[in-house]
């Protein structure tokens, strides 16, 4: 007896132990379990270096994101920088002819050294000369929107229109003139400015030079060459969708001569953080990153400058991506863990198990061996050689009450939870996983969500919903069919917050695998649409399947036409009722196909919420 009680004892104390284990094992479980801790600590430290190395990544890529966007940004510049540069050095060789060719020379001498303006406005042929001319300046250049000639004797204001072909006398507003008027010798550029041509107005900038006759050497007058910004946009738009930003070119003075923006209007405002060479600024109250182009032997600067915020778009998208990448590391490394944490886990619940049931009066219980040499082995055989000698004690002495505990200990074992049940799972899952069955684990956690979806909600649910509900089923099948089939959901996002019918559009997908799809052909192409019509909601499926042979598709539409609502009805002509049903006689389905490799199926309902939906069936019960 003494012997008993001395075994007794200490088992009746890790009974104890153990029940109060598992009380607080949620509250404890890293303070009480070594494994446990160590398992924290080792993700701990794991999740920390690799988030490390992501900022580190984050940081190098979004430096070389910034010198390649950079370098491309200065490359559109110098080529604006270029072209503008060729219009100012082929200024002379443009208006080279006017003294090249006598007759040119005294067409404009005349012109120059009249003292009346009268015979140039009113005598036709004397404007004809001139137009003939001007027209050679628009020949050898057809960026030229007009030329500007200032007569400096009279103070005559004359305009060359290219696109009318004709010479007119403006007034002492029109644009550039009061710089012409104002012009010494040598050449100049001018800013941006709005003309008339016809009957709208173009912007051009002008790069002018003064004009000499036979007897007026220097300065009889100025000739402005006109040219269209429009020119430099069609250079800059060879490098559209690889540049960001604005694009300038100004004059030292500050006038506009090209924007991108077409910020035309005043003087560029920040003329002193460009000539000071600055790399970045605050402008406009954002804080920008500045390249420039100076070109000081022609008084212009071409000028890039592009928002912090414009450039941290791309690193905010590859910032989510390398996040979203080594949260799957760590989200991977965890479950491997976990896995290999729970083979370690099952053997140490061996021993618990065996220890409560003991613990339990059950003595008959010996932990399963498995071969392997190991501590967990070792602490098996020891436990087990204690329950033999302690069965063998009570089996001497208490052989009666045994008896009576066996039938106790049966009626315990019916009602204890069947954890093997669950550890025989367990091991199938992990073992699925070691096989690499990621296809079916992902088609079965798919349909788990979408039948998930089809029990949990109402009758009527939110249209984005049911387009979730169709990309799970769609992406099963994607699984399923791999590369041989593609799918195309679009959607006007207007229409995701009214209501439908639950599991409407689902049978329409259903009927394309059923009779649709050809499984031996690689191009299987199958495309949702939906849009807004007024108050009407249309969803269009189009594939390029089997199609419908013209008899069958006759007989199908016929169905849909002279449909009985409450004659039981499946697939296509069963969404047709729900549809007449809820919406009413004048919505439903249509479908049509060639027979041979196009199908159409078209839906058509009211714009509803769902709210207006169960109201409206509140009416019709």
């Amino acid at each position: 007896m003494a012997q008993l009680i001395f075994l007794f004892t200490p088992l009746y104390r890790l009974n104890r132990v153990v029940l109060l284990r598992n009380k607080f094992s949620l509250k404890g479980l890293f303070h009480r379990r070594f494994y446990n801790r160590l398992m924290l600590y080792n993700m701990i430290i794991f999740t920390v270096f690799v988030y490390m190395f992501a900022f580190i990544a984050i940081d190098y890529s979004a430096r070389l994101n910034r010198m390649e966007q950079n370098q491309k940004n200065r490359d559109a510049l110098n080529t604006i920088c270029m072209y503008y540069g060729n219009k100012h050095d082929d200024f002379f060789n443009l208006i080279l002819p006017l003294y090249e060719e006598p007759k040119n020379y005294s067409v404009i001498t005349n012109l120059l050294e009249s003292k009346s303006d009268q015979d140039y406005i009113n005598d036709p042929y004397k404007k004809q000369e001139i137009v003939d001319v001007m027209q050679k300046f628009i020949i050898r250049d057809a960026d030229i929107e007009a030329i500007l000639i200032h007569k400096n004797l009279t103070g005559a204001r004359y305009v060359y229109n290219s696109s009318s072909q004709t010479l007119e006398y403006v007034g002492p507003h029109y644009p550039f003139f009061d710089k012409l008027a104002k012009k010494s010798a040598g050449r100049d550029i001018y800013g941006t400015d709005s003309i008339y041509s016809g009957r709208s107005t173009v912007k051009v900038y002008g790069i002018a030079g003064t004009l000499g006759t036979y007897t007026i050497r220097y300065n009889a007058g100025s000739l402005m060459v006109a040219y269209r910004t429009q020119a430099i946009e069609r250079v800059l738009e060879k490098y559209m969708g690889e540049t960001k930003g604005r694009f300038l070119l100004v004059t030292r003075d500050g006038d506009v001569i090209f924007d991108s923006m077409g910020q035309y209007e005043e003087k560029f405002k920040y003329m002193d953080v460009l000539l000071s060479g600055a790399e970045s600024a605050v402008i406009d109250g954002e804080f920008c990153y500045i390249q420039t182009i100076p070109v000081l032997k022609r008084k212009y600067i071409g000028v890039h400058i592009i928002r912090k915020a414009d450039i941290e778009i791309n690193d905010l998208d590859f910032r989510k991506f390398i996040f979203t990448i080594f949260s799957a590391m760590v989200l991977i490394f965890g479950i491997l863990y976990f896995i290999s944490g729970s083979i370690i886990s099952r053997r140490v619940n061996e021993l618990i198990k065996g220890m409560k049931l003991i613990g339990s009066n059950n003595l008959s219980y010996r932990i399963p061996l498995r071969n392997k040499m190991d501590e967990f082995e070792e602490i098996s055989i020891r436990f087990n050689e204690m329950c033999d000698e302690l069965e063998s004690i009570i089996n001497r002495e208490y052989i009666n009450e045994i008896k009576k505990k066996n039938a106790e200990l049966k009626a315990l074992q019916a009602g204890i939870n069947p954890h093997f049940l669950y550890n025989t799972l367990e091991a199938i899952r992990i073992r699925a996983k070691d096989d690499g069955n990621d296809d079916i684990a992902e088609m079965v956690i798919l349909l788990a969500n979408l039948y998930r979806s089809i029990v949990k909600d109402d009758t009527f649910i939110p249209i984005s919903k049911e387009i979730n509900i169709c990309r799970m089923y769609l992406n099963i099948f994607l699984l399923r069919y791999g590369g041989s089939f593609e799918c195309e959901i679009n959607i006007d996002h207007r229409i995701m917050g009214y209501g439908i019918p639950k599991n409407l559009l689902q049978p329409i997908i259903e009927n394309y695998f059923l009779h649709g799809i050809r499984n031996d052909y690689d191009d299987n192409r199958f495309t949702i649409t939906g849009s807004l019509m007024g108050d009407e909601i249309i969803f269009t499926f189009e594939d390029n399947g089997r199609g419908i042979e013209e008899r069958q598709l006759k007989e199908l539409q016929n169905r849909l036409i002279n449909m009985d609502i409450n004659e039981p009805s499946y697939g296509l002509v069963n969404v047709h009722g729900r549809i007449r049903l809820v919406y009413g006689e004048s919505y439903g389905l249509w479908i049509d196909s060639n027979g041979i490799d196009y199908t159409c199926v078209q839906i058509r309902i009211r714009a509803l919420t769902c709210d207006q939906l169960k109201n409206s069936i509140q009416v019709i019960n």
